[in-house]
């Protein structure tokens, strides 16, 4: 599953990509902005510092998934799919991105400044956004993978 050039994977696939491809650390992340954004609204610097470092430390403590069969691990391989193409290579993507953007800002401004509603709504959204971006992934990894096994089979 992995990608490996002649001198085997780098650093960031071992480390990094390999197990945060995993649900598990998928899924945590996923549950941690919230908490994120909680930390900033109530200003709990040892909740924020917590979860930077469980941010950090996550993909290390999680194991390489066996298989891509996982809707969690195919959005990480389509992230890393759209990443390793180029961020320019999908001008919708990067539109997409270019609206998420100001979402999560939005959002973590409304959180320094204490505005309860606007601090949720902006949670809400940028969790559907993440959903959005997720799904989008995973389609662009089944495509690339679909391509691939086809160019294979020919």
């Amino acid at each position: 599953m992995p990608s490996e050039t002649d001198a085997g994977p780098g650093l960031a696939e071992r480390y990094f990509w390999a197990g945060h491809a995993n649900p598990w650390s998928v899924w945590t992340f996923v549950a941690t902005y919230p908490l994120l954004v909680l930390a900033i609204y109530r200003r709990e610097q040892r909740l924020l510092a917590a979860i930077l470092v469980f941010v950090a430390v996550n993909p290390l403590l999680s194991p390489e998934p066996e298989d891509d069969s996982a809707w969690a691990t195919r959005v990480v391989l389509g992230e890393r799919v759209w990443l390793d193409e180029g961020l320019l290579s999908s001008v919708s993507n990067l539109l997409f991105v270019g609206i998420c953007a100001p979402v999560q800002l939005y959002t973590l401004r409304a959180a320094m400044k204490r505005q309860p509603a606007r601090t949720a709504a902006g949670t809400a959204c940028s969790l559907v956004l993440m959903f959005v971006f997720f799904g989008r992934m995973a389609r662009l990894y089944e495509e690339r993978a679909t391509g691939s096994r086809e160019m294979t089979t020919v």
